[in-house]
């Protein structure tokens, strides 16, 4: 299978160390964290490994991560030195029982965005439905949830949060559910650009309970360590810059959780 990723991996790497994203990490480690000792994980949409690998630091007894993309897979083996970790090529997007499962944890690092309507996204719920044991949670980072994406994007570029750190989400098309947009991260050792879906707050609820996912849903604010100097490298209007970031965070933790039917 060849995608838009194929030909991106060292760049999109690159993207991990950027501020946002070690913000996006801190709060998933976080969220994570009274559920994953000793874990069986799915890991959705894994790319090349980033979180697959976390996970296990973290505490997860195996983890399992898929991904469409051939390049980002032969990245996550590559950099794979552990035989509690595997990693396969599918369609995320497609209701599959991966072996392995039923797993306690199914996670989804920026896998909902690329769903373009709600019917998508229910598909998406229904795969982690199908692979979750009962009781069990999804984690997935998101676009920011809001009932209006464009306008969410349009203000984001308009403002350019400091804290967004060279990554434009530029809103290129309206969809029936939301709206399609083009990401463009300025980072080395070339600008990377990939393209995906920011659909509304409520067609996500509704998409997850479609899917099959009736337990909890949660969306969790965004936290700060004690410790931010990580995050702004001892730089001038430090309050500015998170206040800007607060107002225009550009990522949500979601968390639902299977019943027990």
């Amino acid at each position: 299978m060849s995608t838009q990723y194929d030909k991106i991996v060292a760049p999109y790497n690159e993207m991990r160390k950027l501020p946002g994203a070690v913000l996006e990490t801190y709060n998933m480690q976080q969220a994570l964290a009274p559920y994953i000792k000793g874990a069986n994980v799915l890991d959705l949409a894994c790319g090349s490994g980033h979180y697959s690998h976390l996970l296990l630091s973290w505490g997860a007894a195996q983890v399992v991560g898929v991904d469409i993309s051939s390049g980002m897979v032969e990245a996550a083996k590559a950099a794979s030195s552990s035989d509690k970790v595997r990693f396969v090529v599918a369609d995320c997007s497609i209701p599959t029982k991966f072996d392995g499962g039923p797993f306690d944890i199914v996670f989804g690092g920026w896998f909902l965005n690329y769903a373009p309507s709600g019917a998508a996204l229910a598909n998406m719920f229904r795969n982690i439905d199908m692979n979750l044991k009962k009781g069990g949670r999804f984690f997935g980072v998101t676009s920011y949830p809001t009932q209006d994406p464009r306008r969410f994007n349009e203000i984001a570029l308009e403002k350019k949060p400091l804290f967004w750190n060279r990554i434009f989400v530029e809103p290129t098309m309206d969809v029936e559910d939301g709206v399609s947009t083009r990401v463009t991260a300025d980072i080395e050792p070339e600008k990377v650009q990939f393209d995906n879906y920011h659909l509304r707050r409520g067609v996500f609820e509704q998409a997850a309970r479609d899917g099959g996912m009736d337990g909890q849903l949660l969306w969790k604010p965004t936290i700060f360590p004690e410790d931010d100097s990580q995050f702004f490298d001892a730089r001038e209007n430090v309050e500015e810059e998170l206040a800007t970031y607060m107002e225009m965070p550009h990522f949500a933790v979601l968390v639902v959780e299977k019943g027990q039917r």
